[in-house]
């Protein structure tokens, strides 16, 4: 490896919630991300400063907003994280490429990357999310959603007062009757999905956001897949060289829950809505605990939190070592001379254990595959008991409880540590972190923690991430402020390894437990990691 290097795939971060997307995939549908990359120093010296830039993209259609970032000494082995905004909706689906140039001194190094872009786009008539990738097309449908027991909002979200308990009957007693008649008629009105308006919904950010979702975790989900071209033999294509379905569902998951808390938000619709699973359609031995958060960046933190728990609850459904997708290709080998045409998978999941971000909660999902030839149809069905796999065994996060805001020779400096399954550290570039400041009046404002030796940082992979923020620089209220630092996974697949090794390895998962979804609590945990007063 050359000295200067992105060792892993530049991943997107979608822009309302600041998080990485399951397995950094970029999306049509959201428009505006963030490129995100992890620039490393590969040799046995030092790399002196440097200034790093997108040079050019390989489609004209990825519009990026030009930007140098100016970087201080890396040492051996240290590993910093850079970032880029681009608008991805009118890119066309499928394998493309990155050149960023890194210039120190008068030499110049060139890095070319890999991205995938994922075109996704929302059929009104079934409900279902269509997926193009240049192997096929996968239509996926959420048939039905874990709702809150008990109504956490009403309308455009008025919160319920926390010394009350609610009722458990059909009516919210902070509901007057207007507000019920206008959140029917605007239920008959509803005729077009603000599926449609996610690249605009996801750039807008309003202090008085209120996070209400009309659904949480999927209950049972259904996808079909078109290869181009229909193939012989076993397996055909995998797309992105990925786990492609479980991807998928898990981004769709992301979409659901942030878009149609943001479409509550803006409209009092909640109407990103699927199939008739979310709402009223879930049984009541379904219903899961409510998220109440307090409105503006409290509610962006926690819609990226109950996204990022439905996608880790997918993919710890769907997970194992060989995946129930192509267990069920095992299972139904084609005659000779016949041809695959298409392939389905459905899947009902059973929430045995709390869902809890970072831990290893247990699900059980009962599946069934089949395959339909030129000739005749296969099925094959089974039940797994599975375990989320992306989790810590613990982190320690420390930072002053006192911030002066006008003082300039000051710096609030948050660190932190995260341990895997097994005790041990994740260093450097293991883990995309991020820190989430939520003001007095519902500001919002995110940060990056980062273990590369840079300032605040006081040693490259050591285990100890850090980050800072300027309370004068962006003129901060006074007042006690809350705080969450979120790491997420990264795809680390190794280029030698197979397409169906690689696609074991999925990242973008968060691993800190700042929410926990329960099945028997009304009320779901949402914690912050600490507080700040400015001062």
């Amino acid at each position: 490896m050359a000295q200067i290097a992105i060792p892993n795939r530049p991943f997107a971060s979608d822009l309302i919630t600041g998080l990485m997307l399951p397995d950094g995939i970029f999306v049509t549908m959201l428009g505006r991300q963030n490129i995100n990359v992890q620039l490393g120093n590969g040799g046995a010296s030092s790399f002196g400063a440097s200034q790093v830039y997108i040079e050019s993209v390989s489609s004209p259609a990825i519009a990026v907003t030009p930007r140098t970032h100016f970087i201080g000494t890396l040492t051996s082995g240290a590993t910093t994280v850079l970032s880029w905004t681009a608008d991805f909706r009118d890119c066309p689906p499928g394998y493309h490429f990155v050149s960023f140039i890194v210039e120190r001194g008068g030499t110049r190094d060139r890095i070319i990357k890999k991205i995938f872009v994922l075109g996704l786009g929302f059929d009104e008539t079934d409900g279902s999310f269509v997926a193009e990738a240049p192997e096929g097309v996968m239509r996926a449908l959420f048939q039905k959603l874990s709702s809150p027991r008990l109504d956490c909002c009403c309308g455009r979200g008025t919160l319920p007062e926390p010394e009350r308990e609610p009722p458990r009957d059909d009516r919210d007693p902070h509901c007057d009757e207007g507000k019920e008649q206008e959140r029917r008629e605007r239920e008959r009105r509803r005729k077009r999905s603000a599926i449609h308006d996610l690249p605009d919904l996801f750039q807008r950010h309003e202090p008085d956001f209120l996070f209400c979702p009309p659904g949480y975790l999927p209950i049972r989900f259904r996808y079909e897949w078109t290869p181009t071209p229909p193939f012989t033999g076993t397996d055909g294509d995998l797309p992105f060289q990925d786990p492609w379905w479980k991807v998928l569902l898990c981004i769709i998951a992301v979409l659901l829950l942030i878009g149609a808390a943001i479409a509550e938000a803006v409209d009092g619709s909640g109407s990103v809505t699927v199939g008739g699973g979310t709402g009223g359609g879930v049984d009541p031995e379904d219903d899961c605990c409510g998220v109440r958060a307090g409105g503006g960046g409290t509610s962006y933190v926690a819609a990226g939190l109950v996204a990022a728990a439905a996608a880790a609850a997918t993919a710890a459904a769907a997970s194992d070592e060989r995946d129930a997708f192509q267990r069920g290709r095992d299972a139904t080998p084609p005659g000779p001379g016949e041809v695959t045409v298409s392939e389905s998978f459905e899947m009902e999941v059973d929430y045995v254990e709390p869902v809890t971000l970072g831990k290893a909660f247990a699900v059980t999902g009962k599946w069934t595959y089949v395959r339909t030839t030129d000739k005749t149809t296969y099925t094959h069905s089974a039940t797994d008991n599975n375990r989320n796999i992306h989790v810590t065994s613990s982190y320690e996060i420390t930072a002053p409880e006192f911030a002066i805001r006008d003082n300039p020779d000051l710096f609030w400096i948050v660190k932190a540590k995260f341990f895997d399954a097994d005790g041990n550290l994740f260093r450097g570039g293991d883990l995309f972190v991020q820190g989430f400041l939520i003001g007095p009046s519902g500001e919002w404002h995110r940060f990056t923690l980062q273990d590369d030796g840079l300032f605040p940082d006081d040693a490259a992979s050591d285990g100890e991430y850090s980050g800072t923020f300027n309370f004068r620089h962006v003129r901060a209220q006074k007042g006690l402020w809350e705080y969450f630092i979120i790491a997420q996974d990264v795809n680390d697949a190794e280029p030698e390894l197979s397409p169906q090794e690689a696609a074991q390895i999925i990242g973008g998962m968060v691993l800190t437990n700042q929410l926990t979804i329960s099945f028997t609590e009304d009320e779901c945990r949402f914690v912050a990691d600490g507080h700040v007063m400015v001062v």
